[in-house]
C-alpha cells in the first residue's frame, strides 16, 4: 500500500494586523500637546486567521470591501508585517523576505477603477 504525503504550501495560524490610528483633537493648543503626548485607537485590519493550503490546490479569496484581503495577501507576500500569529509559503517565513522564497512567487494587484470595460 503506497501512502502520499501531502506538503501544505502555505501554512497560516492566528495570522493578524492591527494598525495604531494617532488621535487627535482640533486647534493649536491640541496639536501642541499632540506633539507631545499623542493617544491612539487601534484598527483591526485583519482579524486572527488560520488556514492551511496544499500543494496544487486552487483557493478564491472573497469578501466585502474592508475585509482584510489585500493585508492578508501583503502579509502572505512579506510586503507588511502582521502583528500576530504565523505564516509559512513552503517552509520559509515571507515577512523575512529570503531571497529564495522571493524568486518563487509573486503577486500582481489590480483595482478594478483601472479596467476598461467598453471598447475604444
Amino acid at each position: 500500500m503506497t501512502m502520499t504525503m501531502t506538503m501544505n504550501t502555505i501554512e497560516v495560524d492566528r495570522l493578524c494586523k492591527t494598525y495604531p490610528v494617532a488621535l487627535k483633537e482640533p486647534g493649536f493648543v491640541n496639536t501642541v500637546r499632540h506633539f507631545f503626548q499623542r493617544r491612539y485607537r487601534y484598527i483591526e485590519a485583519v482579524k486572527p486567521l488560520s488556514f492551511t493550503i496544499a500543494e496544487g490546490e486552487i483557493v478564491g479569496f472573497l469578501g466585502p470591501n474592508g475585509a482584510g484581503k489585500t493585508t492578508t495577501l501583503k502579509m502572505l507576500t512579506g510586503l507588511i508585517r502582521p502583528s500576530g500569529g504565523s505564516a509559512r509559503i513552503a517552509g520559509y517565513e515571507p515577512f523575512l523576505r529570503d531571497s529564495t522564497l522571493l524568486c518563487q512567487m509573486s503577486i500582481v494587484m489590480q483595482r478594478i477603477a483601472t479596467i476598461s470595460f467598453t471598447e475604444d
